[in-house]
């Protein structure tokens, strides 16, 4: 059995700051993103994505896409 967790599973809107792109959840935290990819596309969108969090408002993120619905 292992002891890692699994990623996290969000929904929020992508914005961007003077320190990159960060994820606004709906009645929850603000988490900055840490990538290399270019989520210009995905400004003021609402998204799901995957990502580790890495620190106490830090997620590395895997996978970006379209929230459902």
């Amino acid at each position: 059995m292992s002891d890692s967790k699994a990623p996290l599973r969000l929904r929020g809107i992508v914005r961007f700051g003077e320190r990159g792109p960060w994820l606004e959840v709906d009645d929850g935290p603000v988490w900055r993103l840490d990538t290399t990819e270019d989520l210009r596309a995905h400004q003021d969108q609402h998204v799901q994505i995957e990502a580790w969090q890495r620190g106490v408002s830090l997620l590395e993120l895997l996978w970006i896409g379209p929230a459902p619905g």
